[in-house]
């Protein structure tokens, strides 16, 4: 049985096409479910921290300027106060949902030699010399 020099060179050659080009199927979802999946309160901060205030990019037209100026509706320390608000009180519920979605797990304290602090042992015997004195 004798095989053909082309023809094994045209088998792997083919082989080695159809393993690099490999279809691959597009899965429909959103680019930031990834990161919902990781950090699910992450964009809940970012949304907090920029509904009145906005960003820089965003505010750069004239209609925006000439509102900031006269303070329509609100000036730009007014819309960072009201975001700050906001971010506390979605960190406070954050916080709040935590701690109270698992028991508290309380543990001994481990021994430990060093049960006394340094200002309530008694003074030592021995005065310090500096200097070599």
């Amino acid at each position: 049985m004798a095989i053909n020099c082309q023809s094994l060179s045209g088998t792997i050659l083919f082989s080695a096409i159809a393993t690099l080009t490999s279809v691959q199927i597009a899965q429909a979802g959103h680019p930031e479910d990834n990161a919902r999946t990781y950090q699910p309160f992450a964009e809940e901060f970012n949304r907090a921290s920029q509904v009145r205030s906005g960003n820089y990019f965003g505010k750069r037209n004239l209609l925006h300027q000439i509102g900031r100026f006269f303070g329509i509706p609100k000036y730009p320390e007014q819309a960072i106060e009201s975001d700050n608000s906001r971010f506390n009180q979605v960190y406070i519920d954050e916080q709040r949902r935590q701690f109270s979605s698992t028991p508290v797990i309380r543990t001994p304290d481990l021994i430990n030699p060093y049960d006394q602090s340094v200002l309530t042992t008694p003074p030592s015997q021995s005065t310090p010399t500096f200097g070599g004195n």
